[in-house]
């Protein structure tokens, strides 16, 4: 019985040693990519088309790390979240064109005084559309860190 034990408990230790690597290879991972996406975001002084070039560029490629740097709290973006990924149907932006000027909108008209991005977008699994090309608008809202993403769907 002292043998099963000690087999039992050697097995317990090696699976929470495994644990522990991984989550502290995985934090390293994290704090890899919040650094590189630090590096790469644009300056607090960037206007909200810089910072939508900025977050389409890093939508297309798959830059969690820099989209979530750019994005308001609590907002939606273009990342799936584990254990969902891109090829189980999560929306995936595939092209981007035709970034075009700023236009205001009011307190009065969202939630706060924000300042949109319109472009087209080519898609893949957005729910409630039809994948293809389409008219899409990007909002942005003024922090103490630059300008924030509060609004990734305005199509």
């Amino acid at each position: 019985m002292r043998t099963r034990w000690k087999v039992l408990l050697g097995a317990a230790a090696a699976v929470a040693v495994t644990a522990s690597v991984v989550t502290v290879h995985s934090e390293a991972r994290d704090a890899a990519a919040h650094a590189r996406a630090l590096a790469e975001a644009p300056p607090r002084s960037a206007t909200p088309r810089e910072d939508t070039l900025a977050y389409l560029r890093a939508a297309k490629a798959h830059d969690c790390a820099l989209l979530d740097l750019l994005e308001a709290s609590g907002t939606t973006d273009w990342c799936p979240r584990a254990p969902t990924a891109w090829s189980d149907g999560e929306s995936e932006l595939l092209a981007y064109r035709d970034v075009g000027k700023p236009y205001a909108v009011s307190a009065e008209q969202a939630a706060q005084a924000e300042v949109c991005v319109p472009s087209v977008i080519t898609q893949r699994w957005m729910t409630g559309a039809d994948p293809g090309t389409m008219q899409w608008s990007w909002c942005w809202a003024r922090t103490a860190d630059g300008w924030r993403l509060v609004d990734e769907g305005q199509g």
